[in-house]
């Protein structure tokens, strides 16, 4: 029995988009101030700056092209998710506990409490929701038997318990992981 790969797309109406065209605008503009004032005062400063600000511009065109172009993605037996160069998580199906829906919690302020010790499925930069409090809609959580190693910043290695998703389409990706699930259960089953 073949069992096809299936592919989310996770980008599509993320609030990232938004933010990251924000983000473009305001290094270009900075990158043109920054060396129309320090030519006159460091040309040294200026050329350094102007790299910087190039650099990374592409660096963010480059992330959020290998985001859109890497969508999630389930292979027989492992899923895979790649956020842009900047995170990635790979495990078993049989790894996985429950899937449950979930929502996003709040502190007695507003705040968002942010949990430790999970890999959030979104687009949306994590750093931009600590300080600002501003997420995509979470919907729902893959709880592990046992932790898990994600890949983070710089190819950090960090133990999770947990997966939040937060992209669109999530409740097709949720019933394509517990089918193979139940596949794997009843292939397991059968062959003792």
């Amino acid at each position: 029995m073949m069992i096809q790969n299936d592919s989310y797309l996770f980008h599509k109406n993320s609030s990232y988009f938004y933010l990251f065209l924000a983000l473009i605008h305001e290094q270009i503009i900075e990158m043109i101030v920054f060396h129309i004032y320090l030519k006159k005062e460091e040309p040294n400063i200026a050329l350094i700056m102007l790299v910087l600000h190039i650099y990374s511009v592409i660096y963010m065109l480059g992330d959020y092209n290998l985001m859109r172009n890497t969508p999630f993605r389930i292979t027989k037996e492992k899923v895979r998710m790649k956020i842009g160069a900047r995170r990635s998580l790979h495990f078993d199906l049989s790894e996985i506990d429950y899937i449950q829906p979930a929502s996003i919690k709040y502190n007695k302020s507003g705040g968002i409490i942010n949990e430790k010790k999970i890999f959030h499925a979104t687009a949306f930069p994590r750093i931009i929701t600590i300080i600002f409090g501003i997420s995509d809609e979470l919907k729902y959580e893959i709880v592990f038997k046992e932790p898990v190693q994600a890949r983070g910043y710089f190819g950090q290695k960090q133990e999770i318990n947990k997966v939040h998703l937060y992209f669109d389409h999530t409740g097709d990706f949720v019933e394509s992981l517990q089918n193979r699930m139940v596949k794997i259960e009843g292939a397991v089953k059968s062959s003792i």
